[in-house]
C-alpha cells in the first residue's frame, strides 16, 4: 500500500461526502456501534488532507468539521487495522490535542475506511470521556461495523460515477392478497441489474415477505441478491430466526456472498392472528403504521446478514397487527427520494397513509425518485390488513 502521505486529494473527492448532509445508511451504522460499545460517540468521519468531517454521529448538534491535527482520526487512516488509544491524556501521540484537552475525551478506537482502491478515506471510530480497553470480541464487532460502513462509502464511490434515470426502469409486482392480507411493491433500479430484491408468498394462511438489499451493483450484486431472495423464500415453513440461519450456513459455503452482504427484512405474517415474525439484519426500515393513528418502527440489533460474529445470536422481533394497520418497508435508496435521513421514514409512512392505496403511494414515490438525486436501487413493500 502507498505510504498515506501519498493519498491522492481526489480519492475523498471520488466519494462526495465530504460537507454531505446526514443519511440514515450511515447513521443506523453509528447507532447501532454507541449501542452496542456502551460510547459517548460513535461517528464515521471522512478524512481530507487538512480536516475531519463528521459524516455521522449520534443525535445532537452537529460537529461538523474538525482540523485533521485536533482528532485522533488522522492517524487512523495511516494505519492497516483499528487504532485503539485506551486514555488519550495518557499517551504522548493525542495529550495535547483539542479532543483531549478541550472536549474531554479519553477513550478512541478507529477502524480506517477504504476507497475501492485501497486508499483510506475516512473512519468509524468509538469514542468516550472515560478510558476504555476493548475485548477481543469486540474488536472484531467494530471490524465487522467497519466493513459495513465501508462498503457505504464505496457505494457513494460508485454513486457519484453516474446519475439514476428512474421512471423509465419502475416496476410493480402484483397484488397478492391471502385471507385479508394484501402485498404490493414497487422496484427502481439505479441500473441495469439492482441490487434489491423484494419477493413474498402465501402458505396456509401465513404470508412470507423478504426484502434484501445486496451491497454493490450490477450483475454480481443482482446475482446473489436472485439466490439470497430465493433461498429465504424457499424456507417458508421456518420461523424467521431459523430461515436465516439456514441461509447463513448455505452463504458460507457459497463463493458468490464471500465479497459481500445484505441487508434484509424477512417476516412471517399469520393472516389469522395478526402476529408478525421477523429477523432484521441491518435493515431498520420497516414502519408499521396503525389505523388509530400511531406508529412503531421495527428495529433490532442485528448486523447484516454476512457480518454477523459466530458468537451472537440471532435477534428475533415480534409485531402485532390488525385491521386497518399497514406495514411498509423499504430500501436505503427510497430515503434519498426526501433528505436521506431517518426522518423520511416518517414522511415515507406520512405519504402512504395519505395515498388512495398502494399504487397511488409507488407512483408518488417513483415521481420523487425522478425529480431526487437518488444514487441507489428503491425498492419498497406494502403489506395492508383488510
Amino acid at each position: 500500500m502507498a505510504p498515506e502521505t501519498a493519498r491522492p486529494a481526489s480519492a475523498v473527492q471520488r466519494t462526495g461526502l465530504m460537507d454531505s448532509p446526514p443519511e440514515e445508511r450511515f447513521d443506523r451504522i453509528t447507532r447501532l456501534a454507541r449501542e452496542l460499545f456502551d460510547v459517548d460517540y460513535a461517528l464515521v468521519n471522512i478524512v481530507g488532507d487538512d480536516v475531519v468531517y463528521t459524516k455521522s454521529q449520534p443525535p445532537g448538534p452537529r460537529l461538523g468539521r474538525s482540523a485533521r491535527d485536533d482528532v485522533f482520526c488522522g492517524e487512523t487512516v495511516k494505519q492497516d487495522g483499528i487504532l485503539e488509544v485506551d486514555d488519550a491524556a495518557r499517551d504522548a501521540r493525542f495529550r495535547d490535542r483539542a479532543a483531549v484537552t478541550e472536549y474531554g475525551l479519553r477513550f478512541y478506537a478507529g477502524f480506517p475506511l477504504r476507497a475501492d482502491d485501497g486508499t483510506a478515506v475516512g473512519t468509524l471510530c468509538l469514542l468516550d470521556a472515560d478510558p476504555h480497553r476493548l475485548d477481543d470480541e469486540q474488536r472484531r464487532s467494530l471490524e465487522q461495523l467497519g466493513r459495513w460502513a465501508q462498503a457505504e462509502v464505496r457505494q457513494s464511490e460508485t454513486a457519484a460515477e453516474g446519475e439514476a434515470a428512474a421512471l423509465g426502469r419502475t416496476t410493480r409486482a402484483d397484488d397478492r392478497t391471502a385471507d385479508g392480507v394484501e402485498v404490493a411493491s414497487l422496484a427502481i433500479p439505479h441500473g441495469v441489474v439492482s441490487g434489491d430484491r423484494s419477493g413474498w408468498q402465501e402458505v396456509g394462511g401465513r404470508v412470507v415477505v423478504t426484502l434484501a438489499d445486496v451491497m454493490g451493483k450490477g450483475e454480481a450484486a443482482g446475482a446473489v441478491a436472485e439466490r439470497l431472495l430465493a433461498a429465504l423464500q424457499e424456507r417458508r415453513d421456518m420461523t424467521p430466526v431459523e430461515a436465516m440461519l439456514s441461509v447463513e450456513e448455505e452463504a458460507h459455503s457459497d463463493g458468490r456472498y464471500r465479497e459481500t452482504f445484505a441487508t434484509v427484512f424477512h417476516a412471517v405474517v399469520d393472516a389469522a392472528s395478526g402476529t408478525v415474525d421477523y429477523v432484521d439484519a441491518g435493515h431498520g426500515l420497516t414502519l408499521v403504521l396503525h389505523a388509530d393513528g400511531t406508529s412503531e418502527r421495527l428495529t433490532s440489533r442485528n448486523l447484516p446478514l454476512g457480518l454477523r460474529p459466530a458468537e451472537v445470536e440471532w435477534e428475533a422481533g415480534r409485531v402485532e397487527v390488525s385491521r386497518g394497520d399497514l406495514l411498509v418497508s423499504v430500501s436505503d435508496g427510497a430515503l434519498d427520494a426526501y433528505d436521506s435521513t431517518l426522518e423520511s421514514l416518517r414522511l415515507i409512512g406520512d405519504d402512504l397513509r395519505a395515498a388512495a392505496d398502494a399504487h397511488g403511494f409507488f407512483d408518488d414515490l417513483a415521481v420523487r425518485v425522478s425529480t431526487h438525486q437518488v444514487d441507489d436501487d428503491v425498492t419498497a413493500v406494502v403489506l395492508s390488513v383488510h
